[in-house]
């Protein structure tokens, strides 16, 4: 039985978490005997504009996977982006503007009638949930069509359009089990739906050397906040900016830095602008480099399935500080005691305080967070829950 992957978007410039999820899972079941390929479209990334094709349409390969990419429908973003910006805000939308969100959102007929054409010998797995390739497409043969969500509590989640996607499926393979609760709890318990938790691999990182960071970027001794990711409110960095702020005029002789890694625009108040460090884009021997030299990774988001850069931060031994809004992010604290999380300013800089001072209990919940990484998200583990969950698929 093949396993085909259907995404949107995929290859080395499509970056997104979903993206990275299925671009890794699939090298990494390749590597142990799966049949796999994946169906996607000629756009390049997720920020490109959806009616720019960067790629031919036809078979590649890339890292031993076969990828079929297909040539999308034209979107109408003057339809798309109010629709779209009122669902982020959550604000209510009407029936005929959901239609017209569908009509306008990453669609490919070319591929619809693949999957359509080659059902008998295939399971299909949509990710992420949001998209119209996993919308529509997961409708086309819902006996062998699966999810793989990543799903958030936002406004997406709540349309109708994809009440009925999971209600149709066969499955559904979650990266966490806060997901998995988060959907139950949405979609009424998913009574057709077989559900299961397989999590996210993490890769393993070699050769750290937090002296190379401090001295590369003139850090000296100096604690340090970091931050991994894309920066954006969607990504709650304006809620890290200001407690940081906050917490440097609260205790200026403490010497505590944020160094910023990623894309994306910060405004940061004057009078601590002196002690950030955005730094952008940085080389993976950088990053891992800042994880091991780091007091402390901040994950802030309030809507993650999964935070690869927290398990990446535990592999390096090193605490991580999360909101506690986000159950899937806390949850993953509280079951391995890797870090502390906050709701509040308060919350914030007793843990940040708590961390400075006592640089020992720092290292050991580092080294928890490290464990708990090996026991449950090597990428032996999640693809043997994989191929579990395939097995029981036999027959389909």
């Amino acid at each position: 039985m093949k396993v085909s992957f259907v995404i949107p978007f995929y290859g080395v410039y499509a970056k997104g978490g979903a993206e990275t999820l299925c671009r890794r899972l699939a090298e990494n079941l390749v590597l142990r005997g799966v049949d796999v390929e994946v169906l996607t479209t000629t756009i390049r990334d997720f920020t490109s504009h959806w009616n720019q094709l960067f790629y031919d349409p036809g078979i590649y390969n890339l890292d031993g996977v076969t990828i079929r990419r297909f040539n999308p429908h034209r979107v109408n973003t003057d339809v798309f982006g109010p629709i779209n910006h009122r669902i982020i805000k959550r604000d209510p939308i009407s029936s005929a503007e959901e239609v017209e969100y569908m009509a306008n959102a990453v669609h490919s007929d070319a591929l619809y009638s693949f999957i359509g054409d080659n059902h008998h010998d295939r399971l299909y797995f949509f990710l992420p949930y949001l998209f119209g390739t996993s919308l529509k497409g997961s409708s086309i043969v819902p006996n062998k069509s699966f999810l793989i969500p990543c799903l958030h509590d936002e406004g997406y989640a709540y349309l109708d359009v994809t009440r009925k996607m999971f209600a149709r499926v066969s499955g559904a393979l979650f990266n966490s089990k806060a997901e998995m609760r988060l959907a139950n709890r949405i979609y009424g318990g998913l009574p057709l739906c077989e559900q299961a938790f397989i999590g996210v691999g993490v890769d393993r990182i070699y050769g750290p050397d937090p002296k190379r960071f401090r001295e590369k970027y003139k850090l000296g001794d100096s604690p340090f906040i970091l931050y991994a990711g894309r920066r954006d409110a969607t990504k709650n960095t304006p809620t890290l900016i200001e407690y940081f702020a906050r917490y440097s005029r609260m205790y200026p002789n403490s010497g505590l830095k944020l160094v910023l890694i990623g894309p994306g625009e910060v405004t940061v108040p004057d009078d601590v602008a002196g002690n950030v460090m955005d730094l952008g884009f940085v080389p993976l021997d950088d990053k891992k480099d800042a994880y091991s030299a780091a007091t402390v990774l901040c994950q802030p988001s309030l809507n993650e399935s999964f935070s690869l850069v927290m398990m990446e931060s535990w592999l390096m031994e090193r605490p991580v500080l999360v909101h506690s809004g986000c159950e899937v992010t806390k949850e993953s604290v509280d079951e391995c005691g890797g870090g502390f999380s906050f709701a509040n300013f308060p919350e914030f800089a007793e843990s940040v305080g708590y961390l400075l001072e006592n640089p020992s209990d720092a290292s050991e919940m580092g080294r928890r967070g490290r464990r708990y990484v090996l026991e449950n998200f090597t990428w032996d583990i999640v693809c043997g829950r994989f191929k579990r969950f395939l097995s029981a698929c036999e027959g389909l």
